[in-house]
């Protein structure tokens, strides 16, 4: 039986692991913080129009266009509003040059979605060839898009 003298030392690394820096670390923590109070929206939202038992079928368009509760609309637009926008400042002080370069050509590419993007579907929805334009799904683009495009800066 062998022991690794490695798990023995508290706070050691693992061969080949080397340490993360305080902002690295700061990065990784800013990063969490924003996916749980996605988490904490979005699951205040599902339990919030669950609970109103939409019609079998329906769960996914209720989750998107139903209403919502006065005070749970607030609070989320506050959290929204003016907690992930610290998160977000936060978040831009600590990140190195590469990242901030990846997350700028993501928000680029957003853009673009959205201003290409919103004025050709516009226009064809108003000549008939389209649907009205539907900002959750324009949204939902952008967001997918201004991830993929970080994604593929920051990891290749």
């Amino acid at each position: 039986m062998t022991v690794s003298i490695v798990a023995e030392i508290p706070g050691a690394q693992r061969p080949g692991a080397e340490p993360k820096s305080a902002s690295v670390k700061a990065n990784h923590r800013l990063l969490a913080w924003s996916g749980v109070l996605g988490g904490a929206i979005g699951f205040a939202m599902a339990m919030s129009v669950l609970s109103t038992r939409p019609e079998q079928g329906n769960v996914a368009e209720a989750m998107i266009y139903g209403p919502l509760p006065v005070w749970l609309a607030v609070v989320m637009a506050l959290l929204w509003g003016a907690v992930l926008p610290v998160i977000s400042w936060r978040w831009h002080q600590v990140v190195d040059e590469h990242e901030r370069e990846a997350y700028r050509d993501g928000a680029v590419a957003g853009f673009y979605v959205m201003g290409v993007g919103a004025p050709v579907w516009w226009l064809l929805a108003r000549a008939g060839l389209l649907p009205p334009i539907d900002l959750a799904t324009l949204y939902a683009s952008f967001l997918i898009v201004s991830g993929l495009v970080w994604a593929w800066r920051k990891y290749r």
